[in-house]
């Protein structure tokens, strides 16, 4: 019996375990075939991986290439809305409001030696056409230029410059100064704000000695003599006649800062045949802090005018030599600061001869640059022919940098 068994088991063992094999020859294909469709998943995935990361890469490459040129780039401005109420002796008031400046700065820097910058201006809110020129306003360029430092004392500007005199030419955001208007010294004589089309060395010593010489274009002005009328700001300039100006500043004691400049023009009318000839600008200007808050600022200028025959009015009236001091006393406390200041005139005619006296007060919200101002405005003539013109009042103003 047990012979019979055994037979039978070995009669069906090779069937079956020839099934077996065939299965498990089915599931090894069945599981190659998978491990192949995954692997080829996997590598479509690594490849889209790969692409997102190169994909990613390039585009935070160009973010931090944009965002590197972005940092080269200056952007800044300011601007000021004044206020005035003024009466004069023999009658007559003025009331009226001004958005005197707007003004944009956009500068970029090419490389550490190398930049570029500008200022583009609107001057009373608009620009409109007017017959007589009054509430016509103007749209500027104040500033275009081009500096290369040649080495760590010396650079060179070209374009169009801000002239190197006075105190204000440079540097008359409102925030920086005390007053709502501009002092009158700066705005007729030498006169502020003016540029030219031209170039300008620099030298800084290490002594604190500036050295700055500029020739650029000259005034074009009348034989009137009226100097704030010559600004030609550099706009189709007429350049027979070119102007040279030196400076040299000295800031080597603390909270000391002085200057001596002198700017020279053989033409002012860029006429040769009219009876006016050479102009003359000269001055100082100095700024001390005393600590505390407490500074003072001082300017003379003097302007004198040749001429091939100086037997005319103009000559023989004294009109040809112009003066002008700047003296001002001021004390800021914190966010706030109080001032007196006193311009004294004597300019091209008779009612240019007078003196300006204006005290008041700045406040500097939460110590930004932003600015708020008043002042007392007292004018007097210096000509009995022009007292009825003497004037008193005040000024409010508004004003920013950034």
């Amino acid at each position: 019996m047990k012979k019979l068994v055994l037979a039978g088991l070995l009669a069906i063992t090779p069937v079956t375990f020839a099934d077996t094999l065939e299965h498990v020859e089915e599931e090894v294909h069945i599981a190659l075939e998978t491990i192949q469709q995954l692997k080829a998943e996997l590598n479509e995935l690594k490849a889209a991986v790969k692409m997102q990361g190169e994909v990613q890469e390039a585009s935070m490459g160009k973010i931090a290439k944009a965002a590197k040129k972005f940092e080269k780039i200056h952007i800044g401005g300011y601007g000021e809305l004044h206020y005035n109420d003024h009466e004069k002796d023999g009658g007559g008031k003025t009331k009226k409001v001004d958005a005197h400046r707007y003004v944009l700065f956009f500068g970029y820097d090419y490389n550490e030696k190398v930049r570029f910058r500008s200022e583009f201006e609107l001057e009373h809110g608009l620009v409109k056409d007017t017959v007589d020129g009054s509430n016509g306003g103007e749209v500027e360029l104040e500033q275009m230029y081009i500096e290369v430092d040649l080495n760590d004392q010396t650079s060179i500007q070209t374009g169009v410059i801000l002239v190197p005199v006075g105190i204000m030419n440079e540097n008359h955001e409102p925030p920086t100064f005390y007053g709502v208007e501009r002092n009158d010294v700066e705005k007729y004589l030498l006169p502020a704000t003016w540029w030219a089309a031209g170039v300008k060395v620099s030298h800084k010593m290490s002594n604190g000695i500036t050295f700055e010489a500029m020739v650029g274009e000259g005034l074009k002005g009348a034989t009137t003599g009226y100097i704030r009328g010559g600004r030609q700001k550099s706009a189709n300039a007429d350049a027979s006649d070119l102007a040279y100006t030196a400076r040299i500043t000295y800031t080597g004691m603390p909270g000391l800062k002085a200057s001596l400049f002198y700017n020279h023009q053989s033409d002012f009318t860029q006429v040769s045949t009219d009876n006016i000839e050479e102009l003359d600008i000269m001055g100082a200007s100095a700024i001390y802090n005393f600590g505390d808050g407490f500074e003072v600022r001082a300017l003379h200028v003097q302007a004198d005018f040749g001429g091939k025959d100086e037997s005319g009015a103009f000559f023989t009236n004294g009109f040809d030599e112009h003066q002008g001091t700047f003296l001002e006393v001021s004390k800021r406390m914190g966010n706030i600061g109080i001032y007196a200041n006193q311009s004294i005139v004597s300019g091209e005619k008779v009612s240019r001869q007078y003196t300006v006296q204006t005290a008041g007060f700045s406040y500097w919200p939460q110590g930004t640059n932003t600015v708020f101002k008043i002042n007392y405005y007292d004018k007097d003539y210096s000509s009995e022919s022009q007292n009825d013109n003497d004037t008193d009042g005040f000024d409010m103003g508004i004003g920013y940098e950034f």
